[in-house]
């Protein structure tokens, strides 16, 4: 599965980038607490100056002069907007412990990740093997039809029944799913997973795809092992296979996701929890 239900099984509010990360010498460390600029007493630290960097590098951009300068006045303006904020008293309508919480997770998981994917580079090989399987997965064929589904997970058979009647009456799909739905990934999206291939999803959804149309839900919730589902079908359309270079950026991620999912069976299966 990917990285909600279907897509891998995990996914992030935002795409894990995996990226080569070496290590941090202890002058590096010392650059990272200089600053780069005070807003009223508050400093900007280098190490956020460079974080915010990398982010924009890692997407294509050159590093330059100009794009540092205009980061720092970025994070600059930003200060002041959070300083004017707290001055309203709108800190107190954020729940920070959840939000450091999430963040803490996030940046766990990416440094959890980067650890591993340093020890183990994805090679071309292994995307070539993984590009294989997925072609496998699709058929022969070099024309497949892929379908944007959107999903509510919810966590008996009673509530995914109740849930689809009143989708037939009527109540939107969306909002249903980020009222209820108990995949937080898609949730936040109205129950949107995006654009996948019968091949991506779990087989007791892509056996229901073909029968489905445009617009159309399920029947009948569908049983998996992290809840009851409900799919919706919101468009379909003809898909060519990519050929493996175009592929190289979402066989990356996948075999990411592959990891993701692996680790997360394992730990489950030692862990304790009760809900």
């Amino acid at each position: 599965m990917k990285h909600h239900l279907l897509v891998h099984f995990l996914s992030l509010a935002a795409t894990v980038m995996v990226a080569n990360v070496s290590a941090q010498t202890k002058s590096e460390a010392k650059v990272d607490y200089e600053f780069v600029a005070t807003v009223n007493g508050v400093p900007i630290t280098q190490g956020l100056l460079n974080l915010n960097l990398k982010a924009v590098t890692n997407q294509g951009q050159k590093d330059t002069p100009e794009l540092r300068q205009a980061i720092k006045e970025d994070l600059i303006n930003k200060e002041l907007i959070a300083q004017e904020a707290t001055r309203l008293g709108l800190a107190k309508e954020i729940d920070f412990p959840d939000q450091v919480a999430q963040l803490k997770q996030n940046l766990l998981l990416q440094a959890f990740l980067e650890d591993y994917f340093k020890k183990n580079p994805i090679t071309d090989a292994k995307m070539r093997e993984e590009y294989d399987r997925q072609r496998k997965l699709m058929g022969e064929g070099s024309n497949a039809t892929q379908y944007r589904l959107s999903q509510i997970v919810v966590s008996t058979e009673t509530d995914a029944i109740d849930l689809i009647r009143r989708i037939q009456k009527g109540e939107l799909f969306g909002k249903l799913a980020q009222e209820y739905s108990i995949d937080a990934a898609s949730k936040a999206q109205g129950g949107s997973l995006g654009w996948v291939l019968p091949g991506q999803v779990i087989p007791a959804v892509s056996g229901a795809l073909p029968s489905m149309g445009k617009g159309t839900v399920s029947a009948n919730p569908i049983q998996t092992p992290v809840g009851w589902v409900i799919i919706k079908v919101d468009d379909k359309r003809p898909f060519k296979v990519p050929s493996f270079d175009e592929a190289k950026p979402q066989l990356r991620q996948a075999l990411v996701q592959q990891y993701i999912a692996e680790s997360v069976k394992t730990l489950r299966a030692n862990a304790r929890i009760a809900q």
